[in-house]
């Protein structure tokens, strides 16, 4: 019997099939796993018949046109790793989450409906109520895989007599008879989800999604469902501040190996890098559907007239996010994309014991951040940057959580924040201040200055020059801070500047936009009052001093060599 997932997986390795590095590794996985199958430390297995089923199902379904379907590979392997690999012990789907991504216009509905009609009338386990839910930001986009799939069934059902005997598509839903298992369409209200218990449930689009309530209603509902599974497909987005996107983070660490997690299937299509998109040859990196020729030869030509219009006007980034599927922030005037201030993340941060630093200072009261942010030469013409956040909760956290899009409670459990422990509800700027005492203790830090925004400076003066920290006022004019919100972005894109995983520094990042006054000077802003800057406002005022205290102390060093050396004399 064919095995199209391992077929894929082999033409991917080998090069025959032009694919990104995340669906490599995804196809490596597959193939380690098929050799680590049945042992004591991996309890599935990979069942190729129950695989093949699925696929030949599914291809009974006509296209929309009502012509014969024939499946391409990449939807062979999605479709066979899904309902192949099976617990040894049960024999239920290994996968009880699935992340599936690819840009527009790849197959997405269609492999949606497709799962939804295996698992309505292919699924044998539970053996009977199995119940599927099509769920997105809105009822309009939940309801194109239940209508792919309703319209499907019902071509399906004209031609085989059986068929219409069996299944019953109505508007609202549509029924196996045999079974009493059910396809429906939800709007994204969570009220009307309570109680839910979905053997599949398939999220469309989730990078819209800005918090993961309903995710979370979804997921709870399968608790004790055992056969259960929770699908994402959907393309990437234009904001990083979502659920979808820290799941794309999460998930990629799987792939690469860096963390585990036997029971999610993942499968991300997309470019390596912004400069393939001036390449067709890479495009099918992030367009699978282009092993379909006339597919690819028509494609290939919309998304050209759409680079070219992208390129003249000189905003790359909704093409990128809808044909190449890269998260990448829409603003045309974004100070950092996001996949350059990932590109420099490393894993670890560095030694940073013994080490002069600058704290870099944004204080606020209660809507914005608090932002304590440290600046730290590590040798070679290198910074390492990192920050933490205040947080005020005056009018309740949940509200603010919900008003900023960020989970702050899970924030501060990671150590990325501080909740005020003022029980007005204010910034409490002792708790700033001991942070500091603490940090520099801990890394017994020679503190070189504190390089502050005067804003309500006043409140920690005292304890901060009690303390013996140098303070620097940075002024807060354009024109000032022009030079080193430039030299920042330069020193990052060359390398120059590092710093580790921190989301909540990510998220001010993603939210700064520039601004430009009448001699086209830059400064930091942002498009809404609820997107936060703080952190990377407070870097960029450590920044405005460390770039020319650190590189006047380089030079004086090199001075002092060379005069010191034998090159030099009269």
């Amino acid at each position: 019997m064919v095995d199209s997932a391992k077929e894929y997986c082999e033409k991917v390795l080998s090069g025959e099939i032009v694919a990104g590095k995340k669906i490599k590794q995804a196809c490596q996985r597959h193939l380690n796993d098929l050799k680590k199958q049945r042992t004591k430390d991996f309890p599935y297995y990979f069942d190729v018949k129950q695989a093949q089923q699925a696929i030949s199902l599914i291809e009974l379904l006509p296209r929309h046109d009502g012509e014969k379907l024939k499946m391409l590979l990449f939807q062979k392997f999605i479709l066979a790793s899904i309902y192949g690999w099976r617990e040894v012990e049960t024999g239920y789907r290994r996968f009880r989450q699935a992340y599936i991504s690819l840009a527009r216009k790849n197959g997405k509905t269609y492999l949606a409906s497709g799962m939804a009609v295996n698992t309505l009338i292919g699924e044998k386990l539970p053996k009977r109520n199995r119940s599927i839910y099509f769920v997105a930001n809105s009822a309009k986009q939940s309801r194109l895989g239940f209508d792919m799939m309703s319209d499907g069934l019902q071509q399906v059902r004209k031609k085989y007599p059986y068929m219409r005997k069996r299944i019953k598509v109505q508007k609202q839903a549509i029924t196996d008879l045999e079974s009493g298992s059910k396809a429906t369409a939800l709007a994204s209200k969570t009220n009307s989800m309570d109680g839910l218990a979905g053997t599949l449930i398939i999220y469309d689009e989730y990078h819209a999604a800005k918090t993961r309530e309903v995710y979370n209603v979804m997921k709870s509902g399968q608790a004790q469902e055992p056969n259960a599974l929770l699908t994402i497909i959907s393309t990437a987005g234009t904001s990083p501040n979502v659920p979808m996107h820290d799941d794309y983070l999460r998930l990629s660490k799987v792939l690469n190996g860096k963390a585990k997690d036997d029971r999610y299937f993942i499968a991300i299509w997309e470019l390596d890098d912004k400069k393939e998109v001036y390449d067709q040859s890479k495009w099918e990196k992030a367009n699978p559907i282009f092993a379909d020729p006339d597919i690819k030869q028509t494609m290939t030509e919309s998304i050209q007239g759409d680079v070219d219009e992208a390129t003249q006007i000189g905003n790359l980034a909704p093409v990128l996010v809808k044909s190449f599927n890269m998260w990448e922030n829409a603003n045309t005037n974004a100070y950092i994309s996001l996949n350059d201030w990932k590109k420099h993340e490393i894993e670890k941060e560095p030694d940073l014991n013994n080490k002069e630093i600058l704290f870099g200072l944004d204080l606020s009261v209660t809507g914005d951040l608090t932002a304590v942010s440290w600046l730290v030469p590590i040798g070679n013409n290198k910074f390492y940057v990192d920050s933490h956040a205040f947080v005020a909760k005056v009018f309740g956290l949940d509200q603010k959580s919900k008003t900023d899009g960020v989970d702050y409670r899970a924030l501060a459990q990671a150590g990325e924040c501080t909740i005020t422990d003022e029980e007005d509800g204010t910034i409490n700027y002792k708790q700033v201040f001991n942070y500091m005492r603490e940090k520099v203790g801990n890394y017994n830090w020679i503190v070189k200055g504190v390089c502050y925004d005067p804003w309500r400076m006043s409140y920690m003066k005292d304890d901060l020059n009690m303390a013996g920290y140098p303070m620097i006022e940075v002024r807060q004019y354009q024109k000032f801070l022009s030079i080193p919100t430039t030299r920042f972005k330069q020193d990052l894109l060359k390398g120059n500047i590092v710093h580790t995983s921190n989301k909540l520094l990510g998220y001010n990042v993603n939210n700064a936009v520039l601004e430009y006054d009448s001699k086209n000077n830059p400064i930091i802003s942002k498009t809404k009052h609820s997107n936060k800057i703080d952190e990377i406002a407070s870097l960029i005022n450590a920044y405005a001093v460390g770039y020319d205290y650190y590189e006047k102390q380089r030079k004086d060093k090199a001075d002092n060599e060379f005069y010191s050396s034998d090159d030099f004399g009269f």
